[in-house]
């Protein structure tokens, strides 16, 4: 769901003023139709997608629930989902032959969650249809997440949980957040990235990536690593704003990522859906680490190199998966011969600092081999890193010089970030004059910032929609 639409907030503000007016099982219709109205209003053809998946995979859901004692029958039902949703994301995401569905990506994984959990005998098959066409429509989350377990959301969908007032501060907040990071931090950066990442290359091919310099570079690196998560993360805090405040709780699917002590670390706090997901159904089946350091080993780098190829079909997207997976081995050990551990082995503030900057630095780096078109000028990025650093500071002087406006909200990005990175409850959203003065001003800003993007290209689609 686009929610920098110009439909998305008059229809979802219908939607949450009907919802606690209803029982339960009127609110759940006015949830499917509404997201389904969303999706359809997104990207009609990526209906026939969905539809067709839900259809498959309730149904096989209900075939594995009824033949407990045919072992085989159920096998084959499971086999069958999984070369059905994977053929599907696999012929419309890597052949490049036909359209993108939207949320293709993470709906077939939600799906895969609930038929492979069934057949484990973990979650029971779920026998309303209509509830379980909402568990992979559900509109705040089925175009870019966070991806949910059916134990997770399931019974949330029933619609039997009322809606608080603190529901309505904190989803408030979350929805409010989210936007500022997308308006006014994700699409402020966004010209200046592409900018910078095409500024070395020619426009006939690869003839002009010499033309890359390592302060450039740099830049580039570390403003994209603030752009998509600044995107990503805003898209999330409004899906989690938005269930929220229909009294749904959502997953947590970001938890301070730049803040860091290292890579391994770095993992367990971006896009926590997503390595969750990795981790129960690909890891752990592989053998996960019971099977000795050689086969963990391998594990690990199959997980990444998967997590690499989810994200797109270009060998760029798994090089920057495999290379996080070797550097997070070469971590673990050493944290092993120096006993330091994965989480931080300095207590000093100062230590600590100095650990989340080298990992915010290295994670940005190796951003580039993500955001890069391709290999080749991933490389040619790298490879002029130590190259034109003896006039940094003076071209720096000159380009703010020439582009106040725009420094003077690249220099607030950071401070707003930390402003913004405590993950709210009740008791941090009071009902409060304070609060109200803060929730007006980011609005303000919000608005402020629209207005200047509008001047130089307006919104950016999320970066998320792509995968």
């Amino acid at each position: 769901m686009n929610f920098t639409s110009l439909f998305y907030l008059p229809l979802y503000a219908l939607t949450a003023a009907l919802y606690p007016r209803l029982g339960s099982p009127s609110r759940a219709a006015l949830l499917l139709l509404a997201s389904w109205t969303f999706f359809l209003l997104e990207s009609p053809a990526s209906g026939v997608i969905l539809f067709a998946v839900t259809v498959m995979t309730w149904l096989a859901g209900l075939g594995m629930a009824r033949f407990q004692d045919r072992p085989g029958l159920r096998r084959l039902l499971l086999g069958t989902v999984l070369a059905v949703t994977l053929g599907l994301l696999g012929i419309f995401k890597y052949t490049g032959l036909f359209f993108l569905p939207a949320g293709i990506s993470f709906y077939t994984f939600q799906a895969l969650s609930y038929s492979i959990d069934v057949y484990r005998g973990d979650y029971p098959a779920e026998r309303s249809f209509p509830r379980y066409a909402l568990y992979l429509s559900f509109f705040p989350q089925v175009v870019a997440g966070p991806i949910e377990r059916p134990k997770d959301l399931l019974g949330q969908l029933r619609c039997e949980t009322p809606v608080t007032a603190g529901d309505l501060r904190v989803g408030g907040y979350l929805l409010l957040r989210g936007y500022v990071k997308k308006i006014v931090i994700a699409d402020m950066l966004a010209p200046t990235v592409d900018a910078l990442f095409a500024a070395g290359g020619a426009a006939d091919g690869l003839q002009g990536l010499q033309g890359f310099r390592g302060p450039q570079v740099c830049a580039a690196a570390i403003l994209f690593a603030l752009q998509i998560y600044a995107d990503f993360s805003g898209y999330s805090d409004i899906a989690l704003g938005s269930a929220r405040m229909l009294g749904i709780r959502l997953s947590e699917n970001f938890r301070n990522p730049y803040l860091a002590v290292s890579l391994r670390d770095f993992w367990r706090r971006w896009h926590i859906t997503l390595n969750r997901w990795l981790t129960e159904y690909v890891y752990i089946p592989l053998g996960g680490n019971r099977k000795g350091p050689a086969r963990t080993a391998l594990n690990t780098l199959i997980v990444f190199a998967v997590s690499g190829l989810w994200h797109g079909r270009g060998a760029h997207f798994i090089a920057w998966g495999l290379v996080h997976g070797i550097l997070v081995l070469a971590g673990d050990g050493i944290a092993r011969l120096t006993g330091s551990g994965s989480s931080g082995g300095s207590r000093s503030p100062s230590g600590r600092f100095l650990r989340q900057a080298g990992t915010f630095l290295l994670v940005s780096l190796l951003w580039i081999l993500f955001r890069a078109p391709s290999l080749a000028q991933a490389w040619a990025m790298y490879r002029a890193l130590p190259l034109g650093w003896g006039q940094a500071i003076g071209d720096a002087v000159v380009w703010c010089a020439g582009h106040r406006i725009l420094a003077a909200r690249l220099l607030m990005t950071v401070p707003l970030l930390c402003l913004l990175r405590r993950t709210p409850s009740e008791t941090d959203v009071p009902p409060g004059n304070v609060a109200l003065a803060v929730g007006y001003l980011l609005f303000l800003l919000t608005l402020v910032s629209l207005f200047l993007n509008l001047q130089t290209g307006g919104a950016a689609p999320f970066i998320y929609f792509q995968f």
